[in-house]
């Protein structure tokens, strides 16, 4: 068993159903919740929108290798409705992102799969929640803490708490 940690996002239609609804496939389709950070308001990262996102770390372990977690996260997401558009450069809004920040402790370095997350210590959105729940987690690459990366992090970005989460 590994534990993964995934985060979710997203900023168009009802965020709280979309990330309900993305807890409650992860939980049935790739392995056992452990544990969810609370839900946080975010500004959009990498990209201008009026749209705040919704999001929130989960501690997932499971028995999916790193890409099928990676094939399994993208099928929730088109479930969901997540529409990639492959001629887009950058980000964009969306209904659900589920990115892989860790698995377990390994380094992962493929075309279709960067683990740790390659943007993850530029993001404030996704170190906060992470510091919640697993503060001393080292980064595999950094040799940082998440709370030390999230102390230090250079991104502006306003993050507020949302909702805790009980897990």
């Amino acid at each position: 068993m590994a534990q993964a940690v995934l985060l979710l996002g997203g900023n168009i239609g009802d965020r709280y159903f979309y990330l309900s609804k993305a807890k409650e496939f992860i939980s049935k389709r790739l392995g056992t919740l452990r544990k969810a950070s609370s839900i946080y308001e975010t500004e959009a990262w990498g990209f201008d929108s009026n749209d705040k996102f919704l999001n929130q770390v989960l501690i997932v372990q499971t028995n999916l290798s790193p890409h099928e977690l990676l094939d399994k996260t993208q099928k929730i997401e088109q479930l969901l409705g997540r529409v990639r558009n492959i001629n887009q450069m950058g980000y964009s809004s969306r209904v659900i992102d589920i990115d892989i920040l860790f698995y377990d402790s390994e380094i992962i370095e493929t075309p279709n799969l960067q683990i740790p997350h390659l943007q993850l210590h530029h993001r404030k959105f996704a170190l906060i929640p992470l510091a919640e729940i697993i503060p001393f987690w080292i980064h595999p690459i950094l040799g940082e803490t998440v709370e030390n990366l999230a102390i230090n992090c250079k991104d502006k970005g306003i993050v507020r708490k949302r909702l805790k989460s009980y897990v």
